[in-house]
């Protein structure tokens, strides 16, 4: 060993610190280290008090590594900086599958580094609608492992706070110690204020009014009071119904503005007074989201100066208010300069909306336009706290990477974060070049900037679609599309989306085949890593985008009374999706079923219903025996001279009769004038 370097093994020895959440990190870095063994040596931690919070130095000698922190999170975030820079390891590398083999860590004796002076005080994920963390481990001790390196990455990426998933037991209790235990500050969305158990779910017989139970409402804003108070909690206030919604509509008494706003001022005071009885100092926010943006706007809604107010996006990458169904005000939700009190954000890189947003895939916005929002919003004071909506994690690294660094120093620059990304978990900066492609494919279906379709649009309005045209609901327009497609009937609105899709198969079309270029020139590793991630997620806007076409033009040919076709192009759109699923259940390795559990996009179901719109197209034009299209194009001539009873042979399942029929039957497009 050169006296010049220190070398980080298993015999390497943790001094001065008896903290759960160290001894955790400590763990970490020693599984990060395999079985690595070179000589003893020391790890020592002091703690000072003079030091700003969550801060670190780190002081490398010969024979220990000196580490000087202001707290548990100091200390914590200095030990991961010593697997980064002796190991290589980068904070999102669990869920971009990147594999470490055993090795000891060297640094060079004399280096000398410090925390960075984070830019958002707190810092973190909501682990939102995180249905595919759900099927990818689905017995408790699989998740339990797999929550522990959601917790390690958010610590490594400089994150403080989490909301560990949504209105379950097992994420109320289990998770939320665990966090705890990890040094993280826990938070709660704006459903589930103090972190407080759902009235709904307590007492599913009662009208959840707290007009009529006061009492049973505040027992349970006391549960969770008494559970967390002096803890490392942010205390979430506001009133909500049960669920995604305003309260009034399960308490018609409110119905004016000013009557809502007064009174979830009222309770906001109420909930603030019952957790100052048994937390002083407690910290509070409140989400300004949906109604409530919408009642403090007008002045309605009285919040104190020390609330952090969070001011939340669209979804889309803008700070607006988001679009329900067909409205779409987009008011602004930015907060102002001159505006009083601490503000922050409630931002989604992973967005549910049953219409176009993006789950299963990345945002489809551009990172720039990202990025400037992002920085914007701490130009305006948004830096007291950034609760990040990350869905299920995995698909979403990308841009987690990027809220990372604008989190951490206040600024990025894209293209350097384009090459930096591309470098270290695809080793060509080739990817880099096709980086910003992804969101120049995706089809802009609206005059605004974020006005891209995510994979939500290619199965929300196809299935929608599939249920008029079975219900035979075609005579008018669907109010439930006008948000995107406002034409005056059914066949305009087909004709709308299908233009969209076309331009979306042309554009991801070639999204594939240019990763598809690149993926050639990989090694083994990245290859299969580009397989996994990027080309997986352009797969399925691919897919998407040819099944609402084909299944526009099967719409369009039963309006026509052309079953045939539209039995073959709705065939053609189930292909597509089916591709789709085949690529979501192609991940290997740790990833194994960590599609699984799509229940949001739903491309399982997109193929179900395709399959039974399919069945009832070849009942309506496939003859009374189902044997019209076979006898016509698929037996040979002279036997349809001989008239039978019926047939001789097995009749043709669906799959079968549309396979064959295929290569026989030209698909047509059908482009009327609407």
């Amino acid at each position: 060993m050169s006296m010049t370097e220190f070398v980080l093994s298993l015999d390497t020895r943790l001094a001065s610190a008896q903290d759960t959440a160290v001894l955790l990190a400590w763990r970490d870095l020693r599984r990060d280290l395999g079985g690595a063994h070179f000589g003893e040596n020391t790890v020592e931690i002091t703690f000072s008090l003079e030091m700003r919070p969550e801060s670190y130095t780190v002081e490398v000698l010969e024979d220990r590594i000196c580490i000087r922190a202001a707290d548990t999170l100091g200390a914590v975030y200095a030990i991961y900086s010593l697997s980064e820079r002796a190991l290589g390891i980068r904070p999102l590398d669990y869920f971009l599958g990147v594999k470490r083999e055993a090795k000891c860590g060297k640094l060079t004796v004399g280096d000398h580094w410090e925390s960075p002076a984070f830019r958002v005080r707190y810092r973190g994920w909501f682990v939102n609608d995180e249905v595919l963390l759900d099927g990818w481990h689905t017995e408790n001790s699989g998740k339990k492992a797999l929550w522990e390196r959601i917790f390690e990455t958010l610590l490594r990426c400089g994150g403080n706070m989490i909301i560990p998933g949504t209105d379950r037991e097992y994420d109320g209790r289990v998770l939320s110690e665990m966090a705890l235990e990890r040094g993280l500050y826990l938070t709660q969305h704006h459903t589930e204020v103090l972190g407080a158990r759902m009235f709904g779910r307590v007492y599913p017989e009662l009208q959840p009014s707290y007009t009529l139970y006061p009492e049973l409402f505040e027992g349970l804003w006391r549960e969770a009071i008494d559970r967390y108070a002096g803890r490392k909690v942010i205390w979430a206030i506001g009133f909500r119904g049960q669920g995604d919604r305003a309260f009034w509509h399960d308490d018609a008494g409110f119905d004016t503005d000013e009557k809502r706003g007064a009174f979830i001022s009222s309770v906001m005071a109420r909930q603030m007074a019952l957790v100052r009885e048994k937390d002083k100092d407690a910290v509070f926010s409140t989400n300004l989201y949906g109604e409530m943006m919408d009642l403090y706007r007008k002045g309605y809604l009285k919040i104190p100066d020390e609330v952090i107010r969070l001011w939340g996006d669209n979804g889309y990458g803008e700070m607006v208010s988001r679009r329900q169904n067909n409205l779409n005000p987009r008011v602004s939700a930015m907060p102002g300069t001159d505006v009083r009190g601490l503000h922050g954000i409630y931002y989604h890189v992973s967005f549910y909306d049953l219409q176009a947003a993006n789950h299963l895939t990345m945002l489809q916005i551009d990172a720039d336009q990202i990025a400037r929002t992002l920085e914007d919003v701490l130009d305006k004071r948004g830096d007291t706290l950034w609760n990040i909506n990350v869905g299920s994690i995995l698909p979403h690294t990308f841009f987690l990477e990027l809220v990372r660094r604008l989190w951490t120093d206040g600024h990025t620059d894209t293209a350097e974060v384009y090459r930096e990304y591309a470098q270290i978990y695809y080793r060509r900066q080739a990817v880099a070049a096709l980086l910003p492609t992804y969101a120049e494919s995706a089809i802009p279906y609206g005059p605004h900037p974020g006005d891209r379709a995510g994979d939500q649009f290619y199965h929300f309005p196809l299935r929608t679609l599939a249920r008029a045209l079975v219900r035979r609901e075609t005579e008018k327009p669907l109010e439930s599309l006008l948000w995107v497609a406002p034409q005056a009937n059914f066949a305009g609105q087909v004709q709308h989306l299908a233009a969209l899709a076309k331009q979306g198969e042309e554009n991801w079309g070639n999204f594939v085949r240019r990763y598809r270029e690149v993926q050639g020139i990989l090694d083994e590793d990245a290859a299969v890593r580009l397989e996994e991630t990027l080309l997986l997620q352009g797969s399925v806007h691919l897919g998407g985008s040819t099944g609402l076409f084909a299944f526009c033009q099967a719409c369009l040919h039963t309006l026509q009374g052309d079953y045939l076709q539209a039995f073959l192009w709705t065939d053609r759109a189930l292909e597509a999706h089916r591709e789709t699923l085949r690529h979501l259940t192609r991940v290997r390795g740790r990833f194994t079923h960590a599609y699984d559990n799509d229940c949001f996009a739903g491309v399982r179901q997109t193929v179900q219903v395709l399959e039974s719109v399919r069945a009832y197209l070849r009942l309506c034009g496939d003859g009374d025996m189902l044997y019209d299209w076979e006898k016509a194009y698929l037996i040979p001539e002279e036997e349809t001279r001989v008239v039978l009873q019926t047939h001789r042979t097995v009749q043709l399942s669906d799959d079968e009769l549309a396979q064959r029929l295929r290569g026989e039957v030209p698909l047509l497009e059908c482009t009327p004038d609407e």
